[in-house]
């Protein structure tokens, strides 16, 4: 059995750090928002405190957000994939199994791809460099 993966095609990349954090936020048109914005942040150095030390997303605002419902995130050579557990699916307000592609901006990925590596640099184990693969199957 496959899982069905929704696209979400990215228009617009901030990143950065700063207060001891790191950020990427990816910009988006949905349904809902002709600019809607999955913010992705964690620590720049791990705490040892499980909850603190999760990834934490946010869209749009607090009200869609979780720490910890990352699966797994994965940078591919042009797409990133991101598996949410049920929980932070609901959270979000997303699907459980994401790809993010660039076509609309193809230059916007290496940004997204860098931020996210320095993420699993700092302890981020969710967050899987696998620039091989082309789509969140592995296809």
């Amino acid at each position: 059995m496959t899982l069905s993966v929704a696209e979400i095609d990215i228009v617009e990349v901030q990143a950065g750090d700063g207060d001891g954090l790191l950020w990427l936020s990816l910009g988006f048109v949905s349904a809902h928002d002709p600019l809607d914005v999955l913010h992705i942040a964690c620590g720049q150095r791990p705490t040892g405190d499980v909850g603190c030390d999760a990834l934490y997303l946010e869209r749009t605002d607090q009200d869609l957000a979780c720490g910890g419902g990352v699966c797994g995130l994965r940078i591919g050579a042009s797409d990133l994939g991101l598996a949410l557990s049920p929980a932070g699916a609901q959270a979000l307000a997303l699907p459980g199994r994401i790809r993010f592609t660039f076509r609309a901006q193809p230059g916007l990925h290496g940004q997204a791809a860098a931020q996210l590596a320095r993420m699993a640099a700092a302890g981020q184990a969710c967050i899987v460099v696998d620039e091989g693969r082309e789509d969140a199957d592995g296809n």
